[in-house]
């Protein structure tokens, strides 16, 4: 996933540059019953003996940390910095469950030090519901995995090329990521349109996916969709290269580090107005973005791209360049790693 993938840069970064890293990994388990690594004695044990300068935790274990923190603190004086993706209570699901979820990661973003932000609306997102200020550092991730493996010359033949627009989705296959309301839309597009590759991990949510699979034979979408699993990074950048546009309007991302991949290919984003897309993508520039729910507004766009490629090139031409303007990996890292440092130099512990 993306938020690995940053947190393997990261941790690799800091390794290059001489400092000891140590990964202290969290079994997986359901949400409830993280709840109980807050009162084991292992990773209290492991800190106390670690001699540590910096806790970096990510915030997607909150469940296992955020009464675990509290009893860190009357050990140990060592700061504790967050490394935020997304919030999530901050994904699509009742309002209701929101609020409940909200109250133990409100608790833990409560505990720690500062922050390592993946964006602007992250860093939003965090501080609506974790007010008290704290030094912070927004490093998005970097936008050069995939860079200069295409040229200008197909980028245009590509854009131009007569038939279905080949669509591509990339991410896992559950509930946040909108895979569901995307098919729905694009049912109501005529079948010989579009095409859609949907690239992702298919067993983390059985019965998301068995719902999936019901929408698509409902539909007589078979013709049309195609499930690829996880690919190779040499296979995903196959697909890049030969799609038209990431389709992904209904995903909450925290960054979404595949929009930033898709653009390096000069694929125009068809994304969401939540989370952090519309941070990369300029409406009707190098993409078109989508209110949730809004299905007659995606069929609509797809309809027009396949109709008029010539606006499509003009999007494809954008989101390359766009791309390009942005960070590398080591230029984002190395923020981080000046934040952190700064940290320790104005850390009110001894």
């Amino acid at each position: 996933t993306g938020g690995y993938l940053y947190d393997k840069h990261m941790t690799e970064h800091l390794t290059v540059r001489g400092h000891r890293v140590d990964i202290l990994s969290l079994p997986v388990k359901c949400h409830p019953f993280k709840f109980g690594d807050n009162f084991t004695s292992f990773l209290i044990r492991r800190v106390a003996e670690g001699g540590y300068d910096l806790l970096l935790q990510d915030e997607l274990c909150h469940p296992s940390l955020f009464l675990l923190n509290h009893r860190l603190r009357r050990l140990v004086s060592t700061p504790i910095v967050a490394v935020v993706h997304h919030l999530l209570c901050q994904e699509p699901r009742p309002r209701g469950l929101n609020s409940l979820l909200a109250l133990p990661e409100a608790a833990f973003l409560d505990s720690v030090d500062g922050f390592i932000f993946n964006s602007r609306s992250t860093q939003q997102a965090v501080f609506q519901l974790s007010p008290a200020h704290r030094p912070f550092v927004v490093a998005q991730p970097g936008g050069d995995r995939f860079r200069n493996l295409i040229s200008a010359a197909w980028i245009k033949e590509r854009s131009l090329q007569p038939g279905p627009l080949r669509l591509l989705y990339v991410g896992l296959v559950i509930e946040r990521k909108g895979l569901l309301p995307l098919l729905e839309a694009l049912a109501d597009v005529d079948r010989d349109h579009w095409r859609l590759e949907v690239v992702g991990d298919t067993s983390l949510v059985p019965d998301y996916v068995w719902r999936v699979q019901q929408t698509i034979d409902a539909h007589g979408l078979a013709s049309n969709v195609r499930l690829s699993g996880t690919l190779s990074k040499e296979a995903l950048a196959a697909r890049f290269i030969d799609s038209h546009l990431l389709c992904m309007p209904f995903a909450y991302e925290g960054f979404g580090i595949v929009t930033l991949e898709a653009m390096n290919f000069g694929m125009p984003v068809l994304g969401s107005t939540n989370g952090a897309t519309p941070e990369l993508v300029r409406y009707g520039g190098n993409g078109l973005l989508f209110d949730r729910g809004d299905l007659r507004a995606l069929a609509a766009a797809v309809r027009e791209l396949h109709a008029n490629r010539r606006r499509l090139l003009g999007m494809s031409v954008a989101a390359h360049e766009a791309a390009r303007a942005h960070p590398t990996w080591n230029e984002s890292m190395q923020r981080i790693e000046r934040f952190l440092e700064g940290i320790l130099k104005t850390s009110r512990y001894p």
